[in-house]
């Protein structure tokens, strides 16, 4: 199951959210421990991890200063969702933690990456 979630992260394996645009990269222990405590620190426990990753593996391959971490400060910042609130949507849907296209109702065909599903 690992070499799938990470496959699927990291473009090995094709996947929707990626489309055609993520080169394959072979990840370092470092960079996935680093998502993991950081995803630890939503108060997400290991046994929510291993759930939502098999959901959402893709999470796994994300910029943690670019994007996760920008993400949590939108749902915090601008839509007042923090603590465990927050904590109680991640377990709901992860993959607003890749939510990187805004397209305010104005398609731009990456739906499966934008806030207009939030």
């Amino acid at each position: 199951m690992g070499n799938k979630i990470l496959g699927n992260a990291f473009g090995q394996i094709h996947s929707p959210y990626w489309g055609e645009e993520r080169e394959k990269v072979v990840p370092t222990y470092e960079l996935v421990n680093e998502i993991l405590y950081y995803l630890r620190s939503l108060s997400l426990s290991d046994a929510d991890l291993a759930k939502l990753l098999k959901k959402f593996p893709e999470v796994l391959g994300r910029s943690l200063k670019h994007e996760l971490s920008t993400n949590v400060h939108v749902l915090e910042k601008e839509w007042g969702i923090k603590g465990k609130s927050l904590r109680n949507l991640l377990l709901r849907n992860l993959k607003v933690l890749g939510y990187n296209v805004d397209c305010k109702g104005d398609c731009m065909a990456q739906c499966t990456r934008c806030w207009v599903r939030f």
